[in-house]
């Protein structure tokens, strides 16, 4: 066996890890698309022009963060397991708490944009999300992750080693 024939038998392209972090991104990301139309149709029927823009903007943020989120995932794929664990539990703090803080500053100063409406940017982040972790936990699901150990295989030697 030659150096180019070791070389030829490694498979090319991304690790499965890199795989199905992309392929939940791709899920999450079809779920939050799906639940922000649904909004927006919506509330540019109930709420006119201004029920567009407030649910527009909302579904704008959430797929922002979320997909941000989701990216990080996706370079930190190949990471060890705590390593991978602490940037998850990282993104994910950081996410919820800096949407949430945005939410929180637009609850405060929602008399300098008239125009939106609280009530459609509330119920569009709240349909968005649920939107993009439901799909993305259908996804997850089937991933056909192993869940056992792989088989046992002896060490090589002699029988007069044992």
């Amino acid at each position: 066996m030659t150096a180019l024939d070791g070389s030829a038998s490694r498979k090319e392209g991304p690790s499965i890890h890199v795989v199905r972090a992309r392929k939940l991104l791709a899920g999450g990301a079809v779920g939050g698309l799906a639940a922000s139309a649904i909004c927006l149709i919506i509330f540019g029927i109930v709420g006119g022009y201004s029920g567009l823009i407030s649910a527009a903007l909302a579904a704008a943020m959430v797929l922002f963060f979320y997909g941000v989120g989701q990216y990080v995932m996706v370079l930190f794929a190949d990471a060890g397991a705590r390593t991978l664990l602490t940037v998850s539990m990282s993104s994910y703090t950081a996410r919820v708490v800096i949407l949430g803080l945005i939410l929180v500053i637009y609850n405060r100063y929602r008399e300098a944009w008239p125009a939106l409406q609280p009530m459609a940017i509330f119920i569009t982040t709240i349909a968005v999300v649920a939107g993009w972790l439901v799909v993305e936990v259908f996804v997850f699901s089937r991933l056909r992750i192993g869940v056992y150990d792989t088989e046992y295989v002896a060490p090589v030697g002699t029988e007069s080693d044992q």
